[in-house]
């Protein structure tokens, strides 16, 4: 096998495994949109959140989309949904404001700051902040973009806005001792046809690699051997018999 063909069928090889990730990827895509939404939102599961401190962040939320403002509507990334229940007695409060403004309310609070979530197995790692109580109540602060607090189950809906933002848990009165059972949801119309194009670009990719590594390997057929030819070089051609009508009887 000559090295030309070597290197198609490895080339084929490779865009076949390539096709195979754009298949699981919109496969993935595709479950997820059609059986972990509600009521419209991607949802993750219910998980436990909590410190010993006055309240819990997720800070350095950036949003920008670099002008492309028709990105933020119901139709591709419109809402975000949080919900939360305190398992206790207090009251529970969750809110969404500017980063600059959280931070001035709570920089002198003891909290702590949620630096990376896994979900399977789900883990928290958590970034402590010494400091005091706080000043005041969260629900006596104005800046908030979206908030909600009470007992039982409670929600906020966010329509997002490009900026830097921060989520806030806190109990309602200010005290130490955070703990909350919260899922995040999200508004992701656009992922059901990201999945659609992962798909067909799967499909294309894999039949085509598969059609490439096909003809590489395939075996040539032989030339055909060329005619024979009656008076070819070097060959001498066999005399002819006698046409014995022809022959003359010779005298008696």
């Amino acid at each position: 096998m000559s090295a030309g063909r070597v290197i198609l069928i490895v080339l084929g090889s490779i865009g076949v495994l390539f096709g195979l990730a754009l298949l699981a990827g919109g496969g993935f895509l595709l479950w997820a949109d059609r059986t972990q939404r509600e009521d419209g939102y991607l949802t993750t599961p219910t998980e436990r959140f909590a410190t010993p401190t006055y309240g819990l962040t997720r800070t350095r939320l950036e949003v920008d989309t670099d002008g492309a403002g028709w990105v933020l509507n119901d139709s591709w990334f419109g809402k975000i949904r949080i919900r939360g229940e305190s398992p206790g007695a207090k009251t529970l409060f969750m809110g969404i404001g500017p980063e600059a403004d959280v931070a001035k309310y709570l920089g002198t609070v003891a909290h702590a700051n949620v630096e990376d979530i896994d979900f399977d197995p789900f883990r928290v790692t958590y970034l402590p902040v010494t400091g005091g109580a706080p000043q005041g109540p969260p629900t006596d602060q104005r800046f908030w973009a979206a908030s909600a607090s009470g007992v039982g189950t409670q929600t906020v809906t966010w329509k997002v806005r490009e900026g830097d933002w921060s989520v806030v848990l806190m109990n309602a009165d200010g005290s130490r001792g955070v703990a909350a059972d919260i899922d995040l949801g999200a508004k992701l119309s656009f992922l059901l046809w990201v999945a659609i194009g992962l798909l067909i670009g799967g499909v294309l990719v894999v039949g085509g690699s598969t059609a490439l590594i096909v003809l590489a390997a395939r075996t040539p057929r032989p030339p055909p051997a060329p005619p024979t030819e009656g008076r070819g070089s070097g060959s001498t051609p066999a005399p002819e018999a006698p046409d014995r009508s022809t022959e003359e009887t010779p005298p008696g």
